[in-house]
């Protein structure tokens, strides 16, 4: 029945931690999702806001306005100028990588999410590529030791500047010479700089141009504009991450086509990441320099030009929930380990009330089995003393009644003893002693009464903080155990050295399966039943050197029991 119990109340455990468990799994996985569903929502909301941002800082950085379309807009300006509006100095392209991708169309990406196809056969911009194949490595790190050089102490800086150009159907602009220029925010013209290293290239030894397009005369810049390289652009940094064929690919895999993107965004998913794809179309016309066919020099033409812009922003959900996973999961967990925690505690008290219900159902029956032996004597010579006439009879039965009170006496002095010692209100009184009179004070009783000698060695001068009365109940207990049990004519030994004392008798009638058994209550030696005694005194002895923090065990060689404990020696 009990068993039955214990396994019910076992079973109950599992149930309630799995349940647990399943639950803060589930919860996490759903919790989990919503996240994702409410991140994404926001994300491709801030992300549709960016690129529509980003159209504006693209009319900026082409230097033009996509959205204008009056035919004239000279108003004394250079021309040419517009053409190389990417590499001028007022243009911000900080973040922005130029690259020709192939014949007809230029991919622009700006901070990695930006990409744009402009359609025409004029390409006003210049090749990273282009540039770092002109320039030997040499060439190319003396440049760049420029470009990092720090703004001096009068605000001097190095710049790139493209000085000459050609225009190259195939590459777009074509450098012939750079310049390191010394320059400041105070100078406005490019005669105010300081030319401090050209290169030069002799384009012919290259196939970046056509022998007509080679024939024809380079641009360069006039003595007020700087048509400046940028310096990050130079330096290879912030390439973008997709290519024209890269989002080319995208809207072929996922059935998409400029069209379908151009009303609203659309956003394709990929895993964990998304991308937002939207588009814009844009006509311009702008005035440009343009050779006459019949005439060698340059004249003003308005030319239309076609912008197909396509944006696409990569969300990476995981990176952007990630620490709101870490929480879930962190919440998750903490659920799920204070459970199984309370639970193991919860398990572990009920086998502990078991274990102490078993235990005192034990010293119940073993209180009994003490309390009826004497209590049966004394009554049955109680009995034989109501009848008998003879005075010695009468004499030997009061005397065994006697004998009998004063052991139930002793039995239910250490009941309360054993009970006493278990309260958590005994409190000890302790005090600093010498240790050896304290012994052998008690030892004094015992020289008189025993049968066995007893062989006291001290090999210490130790002084021992602990509560006398208690540990006075602790050494006659030992010492009263060891007499009872020894063989007869054996010697009991009590050694002190340092700070262990141990107490050894010969008992060979003690089986050494018992060892661990000793400190149990009410527990006696198979052998020694027919010795008297309660069985109590080991568990007494156990108690108050618990309570003492003193360490202690019990030993069986060669026939010699041994019970030791170290106390805390105050030399």
């Amino acid at each position: 029945m009990k068993s039955r119990y214990i396994k019910r109340r076992k079973k109950f455990h599992y149930i309630i931690i799995s349940v647990t468990i399943i639950v803060c799994l589930l919860g996490t996985v759903f919790t989990s999702l919503a996240i994702l569903n409410s991140s994404k929502d926001l994300l491709v909301a801030n992300a549709e806001n960016e690129l529509k941002m980003k159209m504006i800082d693209l009319e900026h950085n082409l230097g033009i306005n996509l959205t204008d379309s009056q035919d004239d807009k000279v108003n004394g300006a250079y021309p040419y100028n517009d053409k190389v509006g990417l590499l001028n100095e007022n243009v911000d392209k900080s973040n922005t990588y130029y690259q020709v991708t192939d014949k007809k169309n230029l991919t622009i990406t700006t901070d990695n999410v930006l990409t744009v196809y402009y359609i025409s056969s004029n390409r006003n911009y210049i090749s990273f590529d282009v540039i770092k194949n002109l320039l030997s490595d040499n060439e190319y790190k003396e440049i760049c030791g420029y470009l990092n050089t720090p703004t001096d102490n009068d605000g001097n800086y190095y710049v790139l500047i493209c000085k000459k150009f050609y225009e190259s159907e195939k590459y777009g602009y074509v450098p012939c010479q750079l310049e390191v220029v010394k320059t400041n925010k105070v100078n406005d013209w490019y005669v105010q700089d300081e030319v401090v290293k050209t290169y030069s290239f002799d384009l012919s030894k290259y196939d970046y141009l056509t022998i007509e397009e080679l024939e024809a005369t380079p641009f360069e810049n006039d003595e007020m504009h700087r048509n400046i390289i940028d310096k990050d652009f130079f330096l290879g940094k912030d390439k973008p991450k997709y290519s024209q064929k890269n989002v080319e690919q995208i809207l072929k895999d996922n059935a998409l086509s400029y069209i379908d993107i151009y009303e609203s965004p659309a956003v394709v998913n990929d895993g964990i990441k998304c991308y937002l794809l939207s588009s814009d179309y844009y006509y311009n016309k702008e005035n440009r320099l343009i050779s006459d066919l019949d005439d060698s020099d340059y004249v003003y033409k308005v030319v239309q030009g076609s912008y197909l812009i396509v944006s696409l922003k990569e969300i990476d959900l995981l990176n952007d929930c990630l620490w709101k996973f870490i929480t879930v999961f962190a919440v998750a967990f903490t659920i799920m380990a204070v459970v199984i925690t309370v639970e193991i505690f919860s398990w572990k008290d009920f086998k502990r009330r078991t274990a102490q219900e078993e235990t005192r159902l034990e010293m119940t029956n073993a209180i009994a089995h003490n309390l009826k032996t004497p209590l049966f004597v004394i009554g049955g010579f109680a009995e034989n003393l109501k009848n008998e006439e003879d005075t010695e009879k009468k004499l030997h039965n009061i005397e065994i009644i006697q004998q009998q009170t004063e052991e139930m006496d002793i039995l239910i002095h250490r009941m309360l003893d054993l009970s006493r010692f278990d309260s958590p209100a005994l409190k000890l009184n302790c005090e600093v002693f010498d240790f050896k009179p304290f012994i052998e004070k008690i030892l004094e009783n015992y020289y008189v009464h025993t049968e066995h000698e007893i062989i006291f060695i001290y090999n210490s001068k130790a002084k021992i903080k602990a509560d006398s009365a208690m540990l006075k109940t602790v050494l006659e207990n030992l010492i009263d155990n060891a007499e009872k049990y020894s063989d007869y004519g054996s010697d009991i030994t009590i050694n002190v050295s340092d700070d262990v004392l141990s107490i050894s008798n010969q008992c060979s009638s003690f089986d050494r399966e018992n060892l661990s058994k000793l400190w149990q209550p009410y527990f006696r030696a198979a052998k020694g039943d027919n010795k008297s005694g309660s069985g109590i005194g080991l568990s007494i002895v156990k108690s108050a050197l618990e309570m003492h923090g003193f360490k202690y065990k019990a030993e069986f060689e060669n026939g010699i029991i041994t019970f030791k404990f170290r106390f805390t020696s105050l030399d």
